[in-house]
């Protein structure tokens, strides 16, 4: 099955799952709001994950389908956040809850959200095991971000950030930042699906390993997508513009810019406003270095290492199908 296929699928099997349980004890008012970021779509990886992780494990897509449908829906939770955090304007290629709805609201929604993950893994297969899961994560999430806060240049005046913020970064600190950030989110997805197969250690150990390479490269591909993309619905250099320096992109740049040239790449993240001008200086300045080769050679790594790890589940359709998934991820134009 190719992966357009395979997400459309995914697609189709949480998305009405999502909506059902958002609906469950809201106002009629509220509804357009809690419903927005579902129906503005989104290429539904995490759940095609758990549902493909779930059928290697020896599981079925009835098995998989409400832990699919918690972890997009705390996927979803976190962009939410995430736009309030970091006033964001556009997510999919269009405004975001916060933007169309105005925070308040866009941080209620995201309550509500909260609440209706905690009821799919109730009502998911093995609740207890599925509960912790979705805690841990949403932790490690919520410290990722803390994290991709303290690495901003400039922008926030609060005490706490000023005190703690990183004003430099090398790549063993940005590997800690994806991978609660992005990464633990997406080994997630591939464990709840070996939950609800009940699936031995073994097998569970093997699809969390492919879960945590793949999420690094995932975010690799983000990183580089932000600066280099053209398709990805949100605005070109959106790192930059919020003086993000927990960019690989840019982690990778710094180490090879001369010291001049540093100086003037972290000036720009560090000043109160990066106009168009400055955007198109710094985007020329990282076209100029070789850290895009060097993020898709690490990307290439951890895909293959995430492919091998797969090579203890028995050899099936699903199996195939997370291969073929984590190819894309690298491959991906948005």
């Amino acid at each position: 099955m190719s992966v357009i296929k395979i997400l459309n699928q995914a697609t189709r099997i949480v998305d009405p799952i999502m909506l059902k349980y958002l609906k469950k004890g809201a106002a009629r008012e509220f509804l357009p709001i809690l419903t927005y970021p579902i129906k503005a779509g989104g290429k539904r990886v995490r759940p095609a994950l758990t549902i493909l992780s779930c059928q290697a494990c020896g599981g079925t897509v009835k098995d998989a389908k409400l832990p699919a449908a918690m972890i997009e829906l705390i996927h979803n939770y976190s962009l939410i956040m995430d736009d309030i955090i970091d006033h964001g304007e556009v997510r999919r290629g269009v405004p975001t809850v916060r933007a169309k709805y105005g925070d308040t609201m866009a941080l209620l929604a995201g309550m509500f959200y909260r609440e209706a993950i905690s009821q799919i893994a109730q009502d998911s297969p093995n609740p207890e095991e599925m509960h912790e899961l979705l805690i841990n994560t949403i932790k490690q999430t919520i410290e990722g971000e803390r994290m991709d806060i303290l690495f901003e240049q400039s922008g926030r005046t609060e005490q706490y950030l000023m005190e703690h913020r990183y004003e430099s970064i090398r790549p063993h600190l940005y590997f800690e930042l994806i991978r609660r950030k992005t990464a633990e989110l997406i080994r997630a997805a591939c464990v709840a699906g070996a939950v609800s197969a009940n699936a031995s250690n073994h097998y569970l150990n093997a699809v969390s390993r492919y879960g945590k390479n793949i999420g690094l490269a995932f975010q690799l591909i983000d990183d580089l997508l932000d600066i280099f993309g053209e398709k990805t619905g949100k605005q070109k250099g959106k790192d930059i513009i919020e003086h993000k320096l927990g960019n690989a992109v840019i982690v990778y740049a710094l180490q090879e810019l001369s010291a001049l040239k540093q100086e003037n790449l972290l000036q720009t993240l560090r000043s109160k406003e990066v106009d168009q001008y400055a955007l198109e200086e710094v985007l020329h300045l990282l076209e100029s270095t070789k850290a895009k080769s060097k993020i898709l050679e690490l990307a290439r790594l951890y895909v293959s290492r995430a492919k091998r790890s797969l090579e203890v589940l028995p050899k099936t359709e699903a199996r195939e199908n997370l291969s073929d998934l984590a190819d894309f991820i690298v491959t991906r134009p948005y």
